[in-house]
């Protein structure tokens, strides 16, 4: 019998597996626009469906914790940057836009990011503050939380 897994790494493999979803949906939308945005978008969701499945089946690996926070924050800053100056390439270069989906997938990476981070900070096995995560609050909100990021991500739209 598998062990119980906490709900911060619940909640840790969930983000990832949204916004891996959300990203391969994005590649999808931009292969036809522009093959290396496809190629990016599919990349970087593949690798965050992997993490997901990854953190779910070895919950204690810190190194794989650690570099899908690392590499959750690279994809989000980029995003920042992307949205605020525009990309050189793509089907409206230059043009910087927020969309709702990608809004929120970039979100989401900013918050495991956060929960890793508290995850590897505690300062000793009974430091209480990731606690509120594997009570009520998080039986509810967590999928409550990722239901609404792929309603988002199917319904929402997406903007250049």
């Amino acid at each position: 019998m598998r062990a119980r897994i906490p709900g911060f790494i619940l909640a840790i493999a969930g983000l990832a597996l949204t916004s891996g979803t959300i990203h391969v949906i994005a590649a999808a939308e931009h292969v036809g626009d522009d093959w290396l945005l496809g190629v990016f978008f599919a990349l970087v969701g593949a690798g965050q469906l992997f993490a997901a499945w990854w953190i779910f089946h070895k919950p204690h690996d810190e190194r794989m914790l650690k570099l899908v926070a690392v590499a959750s924050v690279v994809v989000s800053l980029l995003w920042v940057f992307s949205r605020t100056t525009g990309i050189a390439f793509g089907p409206e270069p230059g043009r910087a836009s927020v969309g709702v989906a990608d809004a929120i997938t970039t979100l989401q990476q900013f918050i495991l990011a956060a929960i890793v981070v508290a995850l590897l900070w505690r300062s000793e096995p009974g430091d209480r503050r990731l606690a509120w995560m594997n009570g009520a609050v998080a039986t509810r909100l967590l999928p409550a939380l990722l239901t609404a990021t792929m309603l988002t991500a199917a319904f929402g739209g997406h903007e250049h």
